[in-house]
Order: structure tokens, then sequence, then C-alpha cells
């Protein structure tokens, strides 16, 4: 049996996330899950150049992780558990990227705002797992879901229409 492409981008991805240090699992996974955030709005969006330029470029009204994570809940391609979380990461990630002293899933804000993503490991290893674990757990599940959705969303792509209230011919 062939394993799909994204089982295949699921476990390179986690291979070199989890031999990262705290700062570069943290950026790794914020920069996944964006590139997912583009995957399926890109799916979603009508095909062209108004969706491209949405994305893409400098300035580009969808091209930081913050809008792309508001636009696709706001367009029903993310649930609103999926919402929370990526936030947090994206909130765990500016922790990391806006210090260049020590940081780690254990300092102050960053331990914190991982305290908030639900647990999704087995739940006999919950009392003894590192706040590292709780993020490393919730991005594998938030990207185990979103590598499929790209798929999903795409069924649904928008197209261009023809509105009835016309006043030119075409």
């Amino acid at each position: 049996m062939d394993a799909s492409p994204e089982v295949f981008e699921l476990s390179r991805f986690l291979n070199a996330f989890n031999a990262e240090s705290d700062r570069g699992a943290a950026l790794a996974a914020a920069a996944m899950l964006d590139d997912r955030l583009s995957e399926i709005l890109t799916a979603f969006l009508v095909e062209g150049a108004s969706a491209k330029e949405l994305l893409l470029g400098f300035n580009a009204p969808l091209g930081t992780f913050a809008s792309r994570t508001a636009a696709a809940h706001a367009l029903g391609l993310i649930q609103d558990n999926e919402y929370h979380e990526i936030t947090l990461i994206r909130k765990i990630r500016n922790e990391f990227g806006h210090s260049w002293e020590g940081v780690s899933f254990e300092s102050g804000k960053v331990a914190s705002l991982c305290r908030q993503l639900p647990w999704l490991g087995p739940a006999e290893h919950e009392a003894q797992s590192t706040l590292r674990v709780r993020h490393s757990f919730a991005v594998a599940i938030l990207l185990t879901d979103l590598l499929w959705r790209t798929r999903l969303a795409a069924s649904e792509r928008r197209a261009v229409r023809l509105w009835p209230n016309r006043t030119r011919d075409e």
C-alpha cells in the first residue's frame, strides 16, 4: 500500500522538528502551519492572479501567519479549536522570535501559552510530560488534520460567478 504525499511530508517535518532546539521547534512549527494555511487558502480561492495577490508578495493582505489564520477561520476552512490552537502556536513563535536571550518552552510567557494548548497525547503521559511535548503533540495533530485539508478545500474551490443583477452584457 502506497502512502500519500501528506504522510511523507508529515514524517519529514516531524523528523526535522524533533531534532530542533526549543527555538527552532517553535519557529519550524509556525512556518509549517503558515505554509499549510497558505495552501488551503490557495486551494479554496478562485484560481488566478487575484488570489495570488492576496496571499503572496510584499504587503499581501493575507501574507502573514495571523492574517492567514483569521481568513481561513472566517471562510470556514479551519475549525474554532484549530483557530485557537494555531493562534497560541503563533504567539509562542513570536515569543521565541522576538527575544535574543535564552527562551525555552518552560520560560514565563511561553510556558503560560503552552499550558493553554490542549493535551493531545496519551492521557497516561500528560502528568509527567514537558511543555515542549505538549506543544509537539498539538503541532503534530494540527498538521495531521491540515495536511489533508488542502484536498478538501480544493473540492469546494470558489469560482467567479455571474450575478443575476448584472446590467451589462458581456
